[in-house]
């Protein structure tokens, strides 16, 4: 068969409209990678790493304080007790009634001595934590099982320490309070929120925004799972208890991180907490 010049041509062309084709229908694609939509985007700071450590922080309560590498000289501390250290176990058991109660306490005391907030901390543990397990083993007539531990951690100067007890009586819902103390072993001062964020170069909009989101995207998953069927805690995302000048529970966790974390617990009978890490 003879290959004529014309019958060349045409190929050609015919090869050419093909690739333009192709190259037209792939540029609308490549490069492109659509949002979803209904999606809140995570501000900058809630990195996955960060995601992950708020995930764990269940992990985290070993009962013991963790310097952390810090290199602090606790010899001009004044303490209460000499031979133990600056937090420290201060009651370790396990009880066990059947049929009344099951109960593994280790409540912890800040042993630092002559400090007016360490000393109202030391009693809110007594009042909170100690006197609850008393109560128990008095008066419960129904299956009760109750846990108390606790992590402290040293970064540099700032000693911070996060303690949480486990409740569940009889039928009701399971129980988790949670309280945090942060101290300055510099000053010989309880350090807030705002002056943690200072130390760490964080900006205060910045973290407000993160924690607007968050709590936000957790309650639509609340909200979800409550048309399931399941009964969840919701949350009230209007509460001023998101606003930092509320926010009580914060500690300097491992790595030097920030955990602010809203146990609702301490108000109503549930385990449910949100954990923002930065």
């Amino acid at each position: 068969m003879k290959i004529t010049l014309r019958t060349v041509s045409f190929t050609i062309i015919i090869i050419i409209c093909i690739v333009a084709i192709v190259i037209a229908i792939g540029s609308q694609f490549i490069g492109k990678n659509p949002k979803p939509t209904n999606t809140i985007e995570d501000p900058i700071n809630m990195t996955e790493q960060n995601k992950q450590l708020a995930q764990n922080f269940k992990t985290l309560f070993e009962n013991k304080l963790d310097y952390q590498g810090s290199n602090i000289n606790t010899l001009g501390i004044t303490k209460t007790s000499r031979d133990q250290d600056i937090i420290y176990t201060a009651v370790s058991t396990k009880r066990v009634v059947e049929n009344r109660y099951d109960m593994d306490l280790n409540i912890p005391i800040v042993n630092i001595a002559g400090n007016t907030s360490v000393e109202k901390f030391n009693e809110k543990i007594q009042s909170l934590f100690a006197d609850k397990a008393n109560d128990i083993m008095q008066n419960a007539v129904q299956n009760t099982i109750y846990t108390i531990d606790y992590m402290a951690y040293v970064n540099t100067n700032i000693l911070s320490l996060v303690i949480r007890s486990t409740l569940k009586e009889g039928n009701n819902p399971q129980r988790v309070i949670i309280q945090t103390y942060n101290y300055n072993l510099s000053t010989n001062e309880e350090i807030g929120l705002g002056q943690i964020l200072e130390i760490k170069g964080l900006n205060r909009t910045t973290v407000e925004d993160t924690i607007s989101n968050q709590i936000q995207l957790a309650n639509e998953e609340a909200e979800g799972l409550k048309r399931l069927g399941y009964n969840v805690y919701i949350r009230d995302l209007t509460s001023d208890i998101y606003q930092l000048e509320w926010t009580d529970n914060y500690i300097l966790g491992p790595d030097n991180k920030l955990y602010i974390i809203y146990p609702y617990g301490n108000a109503n009978y549930t385990d449910e907490m949100d954990v923002i890490v930065f």
